[in-house]
């Protein structure tokens, strides 16, 4: 015999259903949108990018776009309004840092790189001094081989070149005369894994297994080392903005600097600021 329910029960029943499913709540949706430019620093390229890659993820209505050019390319940038963020890989003088807001994001290190055929294993700050000084043109005199050294800089623009000048050169230029200058973190890299006798410095995210890092001082360049001040080489990541800048371009940084973007730049072998 099928038991039939009371007509008030069928009814609260029905009611409870369609009452919850009132209260469900409905997704969201993302009401961010636009366009954020950045350039500068190719240094901070290899870590901006993916942080941009999950930042678009959580807000698919946004394009980015990324460009290099060196720290100084990143600063006039900001300050003429061409982009809405500026990257930097070393610290703005105080003509520099004029009208802009500047966001340290991370450490980086720089490494003293060599070619991996090289057996110099570590180098003193005073020797990195005397090579591109031009003092010292041969690595037997640094316990190497019978080689000329070939000195590799970066160009004028560059933060690693600006970084390298401060703290190895004592804010002087390298005077050597065979010294080579390479537009990019990528054109160092190159040139110094195609060349047995080349020396040159390069940042974290831009080191390669086709180079061999050097220690400075008999301290390999580590995000332990670096934290611990054992290791000396060590720059300020930043992310700058301007009275031009969109306001959007805040939420991206404010998310850089979050517990989870932080995450993500330790994750990806830098040193996060917090």
């Amino acid at each position: 015999m099928k038991k039939i329910l009371p007509l008030f029960l069928l009814f609260f029943l029905l009611s409870s259903c369609s009452q919850a499913v009132a209260n469900t709540p409905s997704p969201t949706p993302d009401i961010l949108t636009g366009r954020l430019t950045l350039a500068g620093s190719t240094t901070i390229q290899p870590l901006i990018s993916p942080l941009a890659d999950d930042f678009v993820k959580l807000h698919p209505n946004i394009n980015m776009d990324i460009a290099g050019g060196g720290t100084a390319v990143g600063i006039s940038a900001v300050h003429n309004g061409t982009s809405d963020i500026g990257m930097a890989s070393r610290t703005l003088t105080t003509e520099e840092s004029k009208g802009i807001n500047q966001f340290q994001i991370a450490f980086d290190v720089l490494a003293i790189v060599v070619h991996p055929d090289n057996p110099v294993k570590t180098l003193t700050l005073a020797q990195i001094q005397d090579i591109y000084f031009g003092r010292v043109t041969n690595w037997k005199d640094l316990g190497g081989l019978d080689q000329p050294i070939v000195p590799v800089q970066r160009e004028i623009s560059s933060g690693s070149r600006g970084a390298f000048d401060e703290m190895v050169l004592n804010k002087q230029t390298a005077t050597a005369s065979n010294i080579e200058t390479a537009v990019t973190a990528g054109d160092a890299a190159a040139r110094i894994s195609s060349e047995e006798g080349a020396i040159g410095y390069l940042g974290f995210g831009n080191l390669e297994k086709s180079i061999k890092v050097v220690a400075v001082n008999g301290v390999i360049p580590t995000q332990v080392t670096a934290k611990d001040g054992s290791y000396s080489l060590v720059r300020p990541l930043i992310l700058m903005t301007g009275p031009l800048t969109q306001p959007l371009a805040q939420v991206f940084i404010d998310y850089v600097l979050s517990p989870v973007g932080q995450k993500a730049v330790n994750d990806l072998g830098w040193i996060p600021v917090k």
